[in-house]
């Protein structure tokens, strides 16, 4: 992944690691760990990851305009079923 901060300033890859969590009334239900650097490429494999392990597991999914994407929506209104209430990223 490339970091923001880079003090070297030698565009080196650092390791880096994209935490997904899904709560619901505070309490932390499902978590996964990815080395994708953006959370819009991560939301549907982690929302396949939950379905798998809990077929009907929520209705609605409440996410910031990281998650925002035309591919996510479409998969979550077609694929999944659920509504959604994600910002666009121009947003």
């Amino acid at each position: 992944m490339r970091m923001k901060e880079d003090p070297m300033r030698n565009g080196q890859l650092k390791p880096g690691y994209n935490l997904q969590v899904a709560s619901q009334n505070q309490f932390a239900l499902y978590y996964e760990l990815y080395q994708r650097p953006t959370d819009t490429r991560t939301l549907i494999p982690f929302v396949t990851h939950i379905f798998k392990q809990t077929p009907n597991a929520v209705h609605w999914i409440v996410a910031d305009a990281g998650y925002g994407s035309e591919t996510n929506y479409q998969k979550l209104t077609d694929d999944f079923q659920v509504y959604y209430a994600i910002p666009s990223s121009t947003f």
